[in-house]
């Protein structure tokens, strides 16, 4: 008798292992939210914005920047995929009344989105400020060669 529990299509195993390349935990995602809740503190301090805000701007700025000029709804949906309409409503609406994007047109009742100064400003700091941090873990995070700093032989 054969377990059919065990047998798998190899086609369908590859592509969930290209899929899910990462063994990721809840405790390693726990870990990763947290600190980018604690890195994008003064970012979120100097304009007073949420995280969400900020991974929905951010992913506005990429998809405006790669993509296309502007952003309809629906591409929010589809290329902001973690969250549904309802909240895709509710940051657009959040991000344009704090000034962060604004209308640039309305074809067939679809309103196009794209950043403004004031959004196009947190990310230059963010990129700026993400660097400021790379360079601070890779310095000062016990993982840096030890023979490499400067008098301290190992």
């Amino acid at each position: 008798m054969i377990n059919k529990q065990e047998q798998t299509d190899s086609a369908t195993a590859q592509l969930a292992q290209d899929i899910l390349n990462y063994n990721i935990n809840a405790t390693t995602i726990h870990y990763i939210l947290h600190n980018l809740f604690r890195s994008l503190k003064p970012i979120r301090c100097k304009y007073r914005l949420t995280i969400n805000e900020i991974i929905f701007l951010n992913g506005i700025y990429l998809y405006c920047k790669h993509i296309s000029t502007c952003i309809s709804q629906n591409a929010c949906l589809k290329f902001i995929s973690y969250y549904n309409l309802g909240k895709v409503k509710y940051y657009l609406g959040s991000l344009l009344r704090k000034g962060m994007i604004q209308v640039t047109e309305i074809i067939n009742r679809n309103i196009r989105y794209k950043l403004t100064q004031a959004g196009l400003s947190v990310m230059n700091d963010i990129n700026g400020f993400r660097s400021i941090m790379l360079y601070f873990n890779y310095c000062f995070s016990g993982f840096y060669p030890t023979n490499l700093i400067p008098g301290k032989q190992s």
